[in-house]
């Protein structure tokens, strides 16, 4: 008879499990007796973890776009330019309205793909398209609101972190807003136009 152990690797956490065999062992041409009791075999069993689920975001949130996702109308972009309407909840989600600006000489499909410096002015670079569509684009968790603030033409904006609520509220020359949107058509980035 030949006693075979399973046994696992140490540092797996299956431990406790012990399989016994008994064969009895044919006599053949190895020359072995069919009476004899065999050699006790120990075989190793290393355990296969197969990962599940998919990887996090490029962005690092962890999160991705599921049956129960918000849906986005903005998932081809990479920014966006504009103001916000209202601000809606779709679940836990908060979800932008969104109103389609553009930038004077800067078609949008450059826009969308490369976004625009948001620097100090004056004039009105801006234009808005006046279309009756507006966007919805989900907002993802931690995403970081810098708020602009003109001191004057000459010097640069002052900066600090801000929330979508205050977003929500800015007055009108500085309500304009510029998005950074990731591959799932979710705002992550966004800062204001820091027009004087």
């Amino acid at each position: 008879m030949t006693i075979i152990t399973f046994r696992p690797t140490a540092g797996h956490s299956t431990a406790g499990f012990w399989l016994a065999v008994s064969m009895t062992l044919l006599s053949g041409c190895a020359g072995g007796s069919s009476t004899g009791q065999g050699p006790v075999v120990t075989v190793t069993v290393t355990p296969t973890v197969l990962a599940t689920g998919a990887p996090a975001s490029a962005t690092g949130t962890g999160a991705t776009t599921g049956a129960g996702a918000p849906k986005s109308d903005v998932v081809s972009r990479t920014f966006d330019l504009g103001t916000i309407v209202k601000v809606v909840q779709d679940g836990d989600v908060p979800v932008i309205i969104f109103d389609r600006w553009t930038a004077r000489g800067v078609p949008d499909s450059k826009l969308a793909t490369n976004g625009l410096s948001m620097t100090v002015h004056s004039d009105a670079p801006y234009t808005n398209l006046n279309s009756k569509t507006t966007f919805r684009i989900p907002v993802v968790d931690g995403a970081i609101f810098t708020y602009n603030h003109c001191v004057a033409v000459d010097q640069p904006a002052q900066q600090r972190s801000s929330t979508l609520q205050e977003f929500t509220a800015l007055q009108d020359q500085e309500r304009i807003i510029l998005l950074t949107i990731d591959p799932q058509g979710r705002v992550y980035k966004a800062q204001n136009d820091p027009a004087c």
